[in-house]
């Protein structure tokens, strides 16, 4: 079934898009974000669940008495600790501090577009459709983890998403059969010494000294102890000591994070970091604490059968000469929780046009996107929904579920 009878809301999209991206808000913290959602979904007539899997979450459904088969299309709609840019833009954040710099308010609209365009044919469709409105894909608890935890995904059989990007030009596809993105946990290291004046420092315990002894230990683990043909980046991203010039640091701080493709590496990872704290500490006589941001979020891996069954749909909603290639990201992406339930696939949207000044990397204050790029998201949603409503052969299970 080709995309002819499909209507695209365009305006729909770039109206939600701006104001989100005007009222960002971050985390679970999402009740005006929601209340947009929500009126535009009253608006098209669809039917929606709100905060039945979590606080601001809403799951949006077309075909609820259809149990032979159910497509999952997710969004995640919170914000960044981000000052956004001035460039005159009219949809520039209004909140001083977050700012829409990972394109989520796009997934949303893109999302919410995309109910609209499929709620208009559903009498067409021989499937359930469940759209996933997810808070806190950026911050912690994970969104994904708490609606998988609370249900979401015990009536889905597969799910996919879009991350837009300012890496390819507006209007390419890209995703593979393979992992997509890195587990991710970040670290706080604290170590205690012995401050005494400079002239002495014999009498004290240095702990500024220790932590560079963490420091260079670490770049030595990752480049002696890791497989040069897996993926594990360990990285120190602050570091404070001391407080003057004339007295040794009696306290060290070091905060990171770690990044790996394999979710057995982030365990010897994990481990491995302890291991040089403690050994250091004992070496160097100061006390230490490491704690972390949490379980670390798992790798994220697409579904192969659902990669056939994507492209082939992707290239015919949007031309082959569009859909290319998506390479593995060390960045997390906490929709692996989704795929450790159900086989699930994330392709990636390009959003690049230099002339419009979309061109900047994402989570940076000058992010912006093309939003020529948001009826190519819901295009590729419908197709594959529409390709793919009787099922996907080949799907594989995740392990242990």
């Amino acid at each position: 079934m080709d995309l002819s009878n499909l209507t695209i809301d365009r305006e729909l999209m770039v109206r939600v898009r701006r104001e989100l991206h005007m009222h960002p808000e971050r985390g679970w913290d999402l009740d005006n974000t929601t209340a947009v959602v929500r009126r535009e979904l009253d608006l098209i007539g669809i039917p929606y669940e709100f905060e039945k899997y979590g606080r601001n979450t809403i799951v949006a459904t077309i075909n609820p008495d259809i149990t032979s088969f159910t497509i999952g299309i997710r969004a995640d709609m919170d914000a960044l600790p981000i000052e956004e840019a001035d460039h005159g833009q009219p949809y520039r954040s209004q909140n001083p501090g977050v700012m829409h710099a990972c394109g989520h308010d796009a997934h949303t609209a893109m999302l919410v577009g995309t109910c609209k365009a499929l709620w208009a044919i559903r009498d067409q469709i021989r499937c359930r459709v469940r759209f996933i409105f997810q808070p806190s894909e950026e911050a912690r608890p994970s969104g994904a983890r708490v609606m998988c935890e609370n249900g979401v995904m015990d009536d889905i059989d597969c799910i996919i998403m879009c991350h837009v990007n300012c890496v390819d030009p507006v209007h390419v596809i890209s995703t593979n059969n393979t992992a997509t993105n890195s587990s991710s946990v970040a670290f706080f290291i604290t170590l205690g010494g012995k401050s005494v004046h400079i002239a002495t420092p014999h009498a004290g315990i240095d702990a500024l000294s220790a932590g560079v002894k963490v420091y260079n230990g670490i770049q030595t683990l990752v480049s002696r102890e890791v497989d040069p043909f897996d993926t594990c980046v360990m990285s120190v991203a602050v570091m404070h000591a001391g407080n003057t010039v004339a007295a040794n640091a009696d306290n060290c701080r070091l905060e990171g994070s770690i990044r790996c493709l394999k979710d057995e590496t982030m365990v010897w990872a994990r481990q491995r970091l302890e291991k040089l704290v403690r050994c250091v500490a004992e070496e160097t006589g100061v006390t230490w604490e490491l704690s972390w941001s949490g379980e670390p979020l798992p790798s994220a891996h697409n579904d192969p059968a659902m990669y056939e069954a994507f492209i082939s749909s992707a290239r015919k909603a949007i031309g082959a000469d569009k859909v290319i290639w998506l390479p593995t990201s060390p960045g997390a992406e906490d929709f692996a929780y989704y795929e450790k339930k159900k086989p699930g696939l994330l392709f990636g949207l390009g959003m690049r046009n230099e002339d419009k000044g979309a061109c900047y990397p994402a989570h940076t204050k000058n992010w912006d996107i093309d939003e020529d790029g948001l009826p190519t998201g819901v295009k590729a949603f419908a197709q594959f929904v529409l390709d793919h409503m009787d099922g996907i052969s080949g799907m594989k299970m995740p392990k242990g579920e």
